[in-house]
């Protein structure tokens, strides 16, 4: 199973916190995201999920998937009852807290018996794979009231995405630009403390990942008071703008 796209997991991120503002009074704990399908772009949307608060659980049939994702810390559990999936998401929902679990099950009988049983997500994802969720299910889950995510996040306009990469000392360094990026971001913008919590929480969910890697999105003013900055204080990392060295 390929890594999910850093960027694509902040642009989702971004998505489900301007979501969060619109219709959840800004925040998302006790709020689940179905998925159905565990590739790369369903983990993007979980792992994205979870850093804004939210649990979720995605259904897949394919085991030694779902056992990667374990292994690399893109899921907290597997498990292959639905009865046991929705006993870890109860707890947690009922706590506020973010949970990412997996099924191992074959989607269209898993969202049958959800259905069945009235459980009903906030947000529903296929992922990336053509054909992954049944039609009809897609149809019930969003009648009731889910979000369906779309298949790409619109970047927010008017902004570039900085990336960056510590080839040494990472678990110290990483941190430190974090607090710079985050000193400078324009404190007048909405999305500013979604952006911050991002730069504070993402690596603690995606540390065995992306333990050496961060980006953000940025304005220009931004950009130019974060690369002033890093030049002056930690000079030598290499960032890109958009793919390009800054």
């Amino acid at each position: 199973m390929p890594l999910p796209d850093l960027i694509t997991i902040h642009d989702t991120y971004l998505m489900f916190t301007r979501v969060a503002r619109e219709r959840f009074a800004g925040a998302l704990g006790g709020r689940l995201l179905l998925q159905s399908g565990f590739d790369a772009q369903g983990a993007a949307a979980v792992s994205a999920g979870a850093i804004a608060g939210a649990a979720s659980l995605s259904i897949d049939a394919d085991a030694a998937l779902l056992r990667q994702a374990l292994r690399t810390g893109l899921c907290d559990f597997v498990v292959t009852h639905l009865d046991e999936a929705l006993r870890i998401l109860k707890n947690e929902l009922r706590r506020r807290l973010p949970v990412s679990v997996c099924l191992c099950a074959d989607p269209q009988r898993a969202f049958a018996d959800m259905i069945e049983r009235g459980v009903q997500p906030d947000f529903f994802s296929a992922g990336g794979r053509e054909g992954a969720a049944p039609g009809g299910a897609i149809q019930t889950f969003t009648a009731r009231g889910a979000i369906l995510l779309p298949a790409d996040s619109a970047p927010s306009q008017g902004t570039s995405m900085l990336s960056w990469k510590v080839a040494v000392d990472a678990a110290r360094t990483i941190p430190q630009i974090a607090a710079i990026a985050a000193g400078s971001l324009d404190p007048s913008r909405n999305d500013t403390p979604a952006r911050q919590h991002w730069l504070r929480t993402a690596p603690r969910y995606l540390g065995r990942a992306f333990g050496s890697r961060h980006c953000l999105r940025m304005t220009e003013q931004e950009t130019n008071a974060f690369l002033e900055r890093m030049q002056a204080e930690i000079p030598g990392v290499a960032i890109t703008r958009d793919g390009n060295f800054a």
